[in-house]
C-alpha cells in the first residue's frame, strides 16, 4: 500500500514540477525550446504524414522567434510538434 502511495505522489510531483517549469519560462524560451525539441523529435517522425508541413511550420516559426513575435512563433512550434505525433514540452 505504502508503495503504491509513494508511486502516485512522485509521478504527481514530477508533472507538477514539468509544468510549472513551462508555466515560468518566457515566450522567448518557450522557442527555444520548443526549436530544440522538434529539431529533435523530426529525425524520429520524418515519415509522418504531416512532417513535410510540420518542419514549413517549424522554418516559420524559426522566423517569428527570431524577429520576437514569439507568442505566434510558439503556436507554430507547437502545432508543428502535433503534427508530427509528438506532445510540446510547453
Amino acid at each position: 500500500m505504502h508503495a503504491r502511495t509513494l508511486i502516485v505522489a512522485v509521478s504527481t510531483a514530477m508533472f507538477m514540477s514539468t509544468a510549472a517549469f513551462a508555466a515560468s519560462m518566457s515566450p522567448a524560451q518557450q522557442c527555444t525550446a520548443l526549436e530544440n525539441q522538434f529539431d529533435q523529435e523530426i529525425v524520429k517522425h520524418a515519415t509522418a504524414s504531416k512532417a513535410a508541413a510540420a518542419k514549413t511550420l517549424r522554418v516559420d516559426a524559426g522566423k517569428l522567434c527570431q524577429t520576437g513575435r514569439n507568442d505566434d512563433g510558439v503556436k507554430k512550434l507547437k502545432q508543428a510538434l502535433k503534427d508530427i505525433g509528438v506532445k510540446p514540452v510547453s
